[in-house]
């Protein structure tokens, strides 16, 4: 997924160009792959009983990353350029991410599916649509995206449009009942005070996305790929530490500092677009470096709080490093 997001950034770096087939097909074949590994994942943990609280962070976190990937996947098959509306459409996935863990730290209910709409079945949906645009090819897939169309309370706009449009309230539409239910649950259990508690916690994702329909059109057109990326990988970290202080029974941080350098460079993409650029290409590789070793940090906390190993099942954990037997 993570070759297939970079190869979607090289071939449209601006969410233009439409994708050529064998892109497609490997996000396809990715997909695919990510979902059936993903499933099987947990049974494996179950089964060689290694399942740990440093498993369902990997897990999940895992999760929370391929929705970059599988946004990237769909931003590549609409190609639908710099607007406002396709950013939203890429990061409204994560941002519905974050709500399902915040829902499972608040009600220890991790919700995937609502009724017969799910992950399983969204992620399908995803993969006919790009192994469609393999077939078709580049050709014809822009034509028919491109297509006038006039649909009740939508309007009259092209296809790709309208799909952005029905996308965007299809998720809203679940994070609406995410919000709903864990509120519910809020003041049954504690009243408005509760209430009031479990609402703050949505703090940062909402100023993320507000500072997101913010940035300049100019910087958009300059930078929209680099905006998407910053943008999701922030909400990644929301969602990790939600997952990680959901394990750890912690308070979850409502004051993100990483929020501050990204309404800085929002700012100065008003006033100076192209060094606001340059200065975004930085951040995103100081906020990646910088993720990772938070990562890291994290993994080694837990690996020797639960005394396990990160990538093997062993009988015995050494603090010193060193390992006991292990099953093969």
């Amino acid at each position: 997924l993570v070759i297939t997001y970079g190869l979607s950034c090289w071939v449209s770096p601006s969410f233009e160009t439409p994708p050529p087939r064998w892109l497609m097909l490997c996000m396809t074949a990715a997909l695919f792959f990510y979902q059936t590994f993903d499933a099987m994942d947990g049974k494996q943990a179950r089964r060689t009983g290694s399942s740990s609280p440093l498993g369902q962070l990997f897990d999940h976190g895992c999760d929370c990353l391929a929705c970059i990937a599988q946004t990237g996947a769909a931003a590549a098959l609409l190609h639908f350029g710099p607007t406002f509306l396709g950013l939203f459409a890429m990061s409204i996935l994560s941002s519905g991410f974050f709500l399902a863990q915040w829902e499972e730290y608040h009600t220890g209910t991790l919700p995937t599916a609502y009724g017969a709409v799910g992950v399983t079945e969204t992620q399908y949906f995803l993969m006919s649509q790009t192994l469609g645009a393999a077939i078709l090819g580049p050709q014809v897939v822009p034509s028919i995206l491109s297509m006038p169309l006039q649909l009740p309370l939508l309007g009259l706009a092209d296809l790709r449009t309208h799909f952005m449009k029905c996308w965007l309230v299809f998720i809203g539409f679940f994070m609406s009942l995410c919000v709903l239910k864990n509120l519910a649950h809020a003041f049954k259990k504690k009243g408005m005070s509760e209430v009031l508690s479990v609402l703050k916690d949505l703090l940062p994702v909402l100023l993320q996305n507000l500072l997101l329909g913010s940035w300049s059109p100019q910087m958009l057109r300059l930078a929209s790929r680099e905006i998407s990326l910053l943008t999701m990988l922030l909400l990644f970290y929301f969602s990790a530490q939600m997952i990680l202080f959901s394990m750890a029974r912690m308070p979850f941080p409502v004051v993100q500092k990483w929020l501050v350098p990204y309404a800085m460079l929002l700012g100065l993409g008003w006033i100076a677009p192209e060094l606001a650029k340059a200065a975004l290409l930085l951040t995103l590789l100081a906020f990646g470096a910088w993720l990772l070793w938070w990562l890291a940090c994290v993994q080694e906390q837990l690996k020797k709080k639960l005394e396990i190993y990160t990538f093997c099942i062993t009988q015995k954990y050494h603090a010193n490093g060193s390992n006991g037997s292990k099953e093969k």
